[in-house]
């Protein structure tokens, strides 16, 4: 199973922002298509689609951005995929709305056991959390060259004293 690009870009975007989670500031597209050397084209509808599904909080404006909804702890890198995947048939014989059924489709046990290894591939990612999946805060960050990071009162939308 090969992810798409789209997807790819989409874990990366969540990535930067759970990163940045802890500082409490916005982000903007322009400083994650810098760090990331890709497209702000490219950012732009996959900012939106988060931002659309909940797991992005955007703020419009000279001085708006973007910040994770909730903690990245709370997010799991399924959700992440499952938002950005359109299509989780692994050969043409998954998809019902498929024209090219396979002649011997109803003799076939390859279907159900791909469909199996899709199951335990997704089950994998969900259990895995964003804040998981960023093994060195400190170093991704330093690899994205998002400056040192230090904790302030939370991100700008929540409240103070809401644990992150």
């Amino acid at each position: 199973m090969r992810l798409t690009v789209y997807t790819d870009y989409t874990l990366r975007v969540m990535m930067f922002l759970a990163i940045r989670h802890r500082t409490g500031e916005l982000s903007r597209i322009d400083d994650i298509a810098q760090a990331y050397n890709i497209s702000r084209s490219h950012l732009t509808k996959i900012v939106h689609e988060l931002g659309h599904s909940g797991l992005v909080d955007t703020v419009r404006g000279r001085s708006g951005g973007m910040q994770l909804a909730k903690p990245p702890s709370a997010i799991t890198i399924g959700e992440i995929v499952r938002l950005a995947e359109k299509d989780f048939a692994v050969v043409a014989c998954h998809d019902p709305d498929s024209p090219d059924i396979c002649t011997i489709q109803p003799a076939c046990n390859l279907q159900r056991t791909l469909r199996r290894a899709m199951e335990a591939f997704m089950r994998e990612l969900d259990a895995l959390t964003l804040a998981q999946a960023i093994t060195a805060p400190v170093a991704a960050a330093s690899l994205l060259g998002i400056p040192a990071m230090s904790k302030i009162s939370g991100p700008r939308s929540r409240k103070a004293g809401t644990p992150d």
